[in-house]
């Protein structure tokens, strides 16, 4: 009876032990999706806002259209009515003055009407201006708007596809692709470095960090780039530093530092002795 009892604890250890295990898997597995789904998310978010925008900047065009037709009419209208005003005013003053003649009231009329008709046609043109300069720029915010949405796509495909290639000259190509698009990315310098680093081409490697850390002074991998293509050009002092200011900038850095192969060479040196330690 105990050894019945003894072998049904040890099965239920084991089956908990491996419940565990499998949840940490799941959440390992998981992670990366999530991430992607984040993505995915915040560009839904942003194709949605700008359908909304579209939508908004349609129905106030259709009824600013409508009431500047509205305002049109009332002008003419107006103007109709303040022209025979006009003309019945003139007709009396021209009796009471004297003026008999046909031509010379005539001519008094087509130019006060004239007038009239030029002065509300002015108006009209500078308000149909100023809605036609509103859409084009509410236009230009759609466009800009669904550009914006096309390139984080495109970029975001880009690093994915880098992510999973293996052949640093692959990876660069990708880099370069993204660079295209946005050249003031300080993170693709550096990722684009460290695949040149595999490539043993330390010079444009350095090169490369260099140009990062013009665009981000702050970006603590461009340094661990830079750190490692010194070292490789036997600048051990410089490399040593880069480090240093690298792990400041990104603690989380300090545990690669053994397993990078580029710093072999500096670990006689008790300065990346101290840093490692």
């Amino acid at each position: 009876m105990q050894f019945a009892l003894k072998i049904f604890f040890l099965l239920l250890l084991f089956g908990i032990f491996s419940q565990l295990s499998a949840e940490s898997k799941s959440e390992a597995v998981l992670e990366k999706p999530l991430v992607e789904r984040y993505i995915l998310d915040e560009l839904k978010e942003l194709r949605i806002e700008n359908m909304k925008l579209k939508t908004e900047l349609e129905r106030r065009v259709a009824r600013v259209e409508v009431e500047q037709t509205d305002r049109a009419a009332r002008y003419m209208t107006d103007a109709i009515g303040n022209i025979f005003y006009l003309i019945a005013a003139a007709t009396s003053v021209l009796f009471f003055a004297g003026w008999n003649s046909l031509r010379d009231i005539r001519s008094k009329t087509e130019s006060l009407v004239e007038e009239r008709v030029t002065k509300i046609t002015e108006k009209y043109n500078t308000q149909m201006q100023t809605l036609q300069d509103a859409m084009t720029l509410q236009s230009k915010k759609v466009l800009d708007n669904q550009n914006k949405i096309y390139n984080t796509q495109y970029v975001h495909s880009l690093w994915m596809r880098a992510n999973l290639e293996t052949n640093p000259q692959s990876k660069i190509e990708l880099y370069d692709e993204i660079l295209k698009i946005n050249d003031k990315d300080a993170e693709v310098y550096a990722y684009k470095a460290d695949a040149v680093l595999d490539m043993d081409e330390y010079e444009w490697a350095l090169n490369l960090s260099n140009k990062a850390l013009e665009i981000d002074p702050e970006y603590g991998y461009a340094y661990w780039q830079r750190s490692c293509a010194n070292a490789q050009l036997n600048n051990k002092s410089q490399a040593v530093a880069d480090l240093a200011v690298a792990i400041e900038k990104s603690p989380n850095l300090k545990e690669d530092i053994k397993k990078e192969k580029f710093f072999e060479s500096l670990k006689e040196l008790a300065a990346f002795e101290h840093l490692v330690t």
